[in-house]
């Protein structure tokens, strides 16, 4: 698998709910079913007599156990041998022993058995890696890779709290992980510090799929229990008629662990579960001293009510807002130049092991209503506008609280993004451009991360770069905007839209093409404006470049073997190309870059990937003599800046904007900074007809 060179074998810590010393992985929280309990087959002793070898299990005649690493209320997780390819890993059954009764086996065994398949197809650098699944008589077990890592658990209780920068590094990871099992239709169940391995570069990985279960699966419970640790599990798990684990109920979880992080204890504590739903119940808005601007990521994911929480898209938005986004601006009061009032950088260290800081500031957190139902009523009152204004509250906490140093987007003030205009206004001097700008003093710009040459997004620099992002400036530049006053979010495909309705960005120039479908969307969808196109990119597809079950000359092979194709999830191609004969995968990641990823492993099913070929051709530039780019097929994909419908004033100076960039010699300096290279060619495509333009 790709995963298996995520993280060095050595020391096993799959999590194990928690691990020896998790105090909830009691009796009291594991799966049961009533009847008496099924006879399990003995597993080695933990401790062999002196002067004799312990005899060892070898299940399916492959993995030999070795000793335990973990356990937990769901059962041990073991160090093994793999025999036949001589490496260490861990192994861990499904199954919980005391639940197996002999009327309940064949179903859990089932159960069991489809839960192994969902989750060995998952595939993320920030989920554990699964190698294989086995089944024995009376057990369904997943073999993962051994990790060297410790616990988050372990890192905070050696120092208590995390600076936010570094919380939000985290918990940004453990969300990616979560997306990607979401997207399988797996729900975790057990989110928490105990089940998050921390490796010493940085990387943070989801571990303990022991009581994993499907979206939407029946719950298991014994006396009325939840499975799970019960500071972490979420309020809608107890209510009547709950269907369940969700990935609601995972996010719930998360804003518990963000909130643990920043501030060294968990929000709604108890030693059993009505304690912690209790706590709840008193007092929906635990008070945030340290989170900074991850406050409101926090605050949003833990509304009780599962329908009001941050989805998974928006809380990774504002997560990428508080580790990326320049600190906020404010207008000076004088000066005819507008230029915009700096502040110098403010530096973040970490607290040393043990101290717990001084609050900045007053507690970030709602006055207490009278009595807990009053109190939840209003958060529950205040959840749509969380949603609205979440990521522009974040911002302006970046601004105010002096958590991240700015980070000078885009490179040099004099970059290809260039300027189109004269004047400080961006148009000779004219006042147009203050009709947007007067009130909104920041741009906020939805951009993708992970397609070079386009848009792509480096971690260390915490800077975005490519032809979309040089655009986006120019744009601004003639908006009136500088470049310290442009925001830029992430925004993976099938979130685009959604960035726009709930005014988490102002402009979307993510390779959005622009369909008929995307400008009056189908009941229940969103409907985008678009100024452009601004860029016209043919239809292609991508296969490795050797490949042991397909020999792949052109799409006609595709079409004719049957082979699954990989896109974006909501892109054209998704509805475009089953038209055309293409056989598609089960189901579409969010990114094509998740695509990418599976047509690497070469033991995934995806052996193309369609996308455009610009988008392509960055692929191929990042990973030499492993991809190759088939013939463009029929059909154009013309890339436009989105921006919500009825707003014709913005819309008229983003054309206008375009208008002067395509005419003149920026737009080809662009092509020849971020795309010449990948496309080898130094001649720009045709310059594409403003149509979506006419009239403004």
């Amino acid at each position: 698998m790709q995963g298996e060179d995520r993280a060095g074998a050595g020391r096993a810590d799959d999590g194990a709910a928690g691990g020896p010393e998790d105090r909830w992985a009691g009796d009291g929280l594991r799966r049961a079913d009533s009847g008496a309990a099924q006879e399990w087959p003995r597993t080695p002793p933990h401790e062999a007599p002196p002067g004799h070898r312990r005899p060892q299990v070898v299940i399916e005649g492959r993995y030999e156990l070795l000793e335990p690493i973990g356990s937990g209320g769901m059962g041990e997780v073991w160090k093994a041998h793999d025999l036949r390819l001589r490496r260490f890993v861990a192994i861990k059954g499904l199954l919980d022993r005391n639940a197996m009764t002999a009327g309940t086996q064949a179903a859990a065994m089932q159960r069991a058995r489809r839960e192994a398949e969902a989750i060995a197809k998952i595939e993320h650098p920030n989920v554990v890696t699964v190698h294989d699944q086995v089944e024995t008589d009376n057990q369904v077990w997943i073999v993962m890779k051994l990790l060297e890592a410790r616990s988050l658990a372990d890192l905070l209780r050696g120092e208590k709290v995390l600076a936010v920068p570094r919380a939000a590094d985290i918990g940004l990871q453990i969300l990616q992980g979560l997306r990607a099992v979401h997207a399988a239709s797996v729900v975790h169940r057990d989110v928490k510090p105990g089940n998050v391995l921390v490796r010493d570069d940085g990387l943070a990985i989801l571990v303990d799929f022991g009581i994993a279960t499907f979206e939407g699966a029946a719950q298991v419970t014994r006396s009325g229990s939840v499975i799970g640790t019960p500071p972490y599990l979420a309020p809608e798990l107890f209510t009547p008629g709950s269907p369940g684990p969700t990935p609601a109920s995972d996010l719930w979880a998360l804003g518990i662990t963000l909130y643990e992080m920043v501030e060294g204890r968990v929000p709604f504590a108890g030693g059993e579960v009505w304690e912690v739903q209790e706590n709840i119940r008193q007092t929906p808005d635990p008070v945030l001293r340290y989170a900074g601007p991850l406050a409101p990521v926090i605050q949003g994911l833990l509304f009780p009510d599962p329908q009001e929480r941050l989805d998974a898209a928006t809380a990774e938005a504002m997560l990428r807002e508080v580790l990326g986004a320049p600190l906020a601006r404010t207008a000076t009061s004088g000066g005819a130049s507008g230029e915009a009032a700096t502040h110098p950088p403010t530096a973040v260290s970490e607290p040393p092991p043990g101290h717990v800081p001084e609050p900045l500031g007053p507690p970030v957190a709602e006055p207490r209503a009278a009595d807990g139902q009053r109190a939840q009523q209003g958060r529950r009152r205040k959840g749509p506008w969380l949603k609205a204004a979440a990521v522009t509250l974040c911002v302006a906490l970046l601004g105010t609280a002096g958590w991240l140093v700015a980070q000078g987007v885009g490179g040099d003030k004099g970059g290809t993004g260039g300027s189109t205009t004269t004047g400080t206004s961006g148009r000779g001097g004219s006042a147009v451009p203050e009709k947007w700008r007067k009130e909104n003093p920041t741009l906020k710009i939805g951009v993708k991360d992970d397609q070079p040459g386009l848009s792509k997004y480096d971690r260390k620099t915490k800077t975005y770069a490519g032809y979309d992002i040089d655009l986006a400036y120019a744009i601004a530049e003639d908006m009136g905007y500088s470049r310290d006053q442009v925001v830029f979010t992430t925004v993976p495909t099938d979130y685009r839209s959604t960035a726009l309705k709930t005014k988490g960005v102002d402009l979307v120039i993510a390779s959005y093409s622009i369909t008929p479908e995307r400008k009056s969307a189908s009941p229940g969808g969103y409907s985008v404006d678009f100024a452009g196109p601004y860029y016209e990119a043919s239809r292609g597809f991508l296969v490795r470049e050797k490949s042991s079950k397909y020999t792949i000359n052109d799409s006609s092979d595709l079409r004719r073997l049957k082979v699954e194709v990989c896109t974006a999830r909501d892109s054209t191609y998704e509805t475009e190309l089953p038209k055309r004969g293409f056989t598609m995968t089960e189901s579409q990641p969010n990114t094509y870059q998740d695509c990418l990823d599976q047509l690497l492993d070469v033991k995934s099913d995806v052996y193309a990937v369609a996308s455009d070929d610009i988008i392509l051709a960055g692929y191929v530039k990042a990973n030499p003599g492993k991809v190759r780019r088939l013939e463009n097929i029929q059909g154009a994909e013309g890339y436009g800046v989105a921006m919500r419908p009825n707003s014709p004033g913005l819309k008229a100076e983003v054309c206008s904007a375009l208008r002067k960039i395509l005419a003149g010699k920026v737009w080809e300096d662009m092509y020849a900074k971020n795309l010449s290279a990948l496309m080898d060619s130094q001649a720009p495509p045709g310059r594409p007809d403003l149509t979506e333009c006419e009239g403004y």
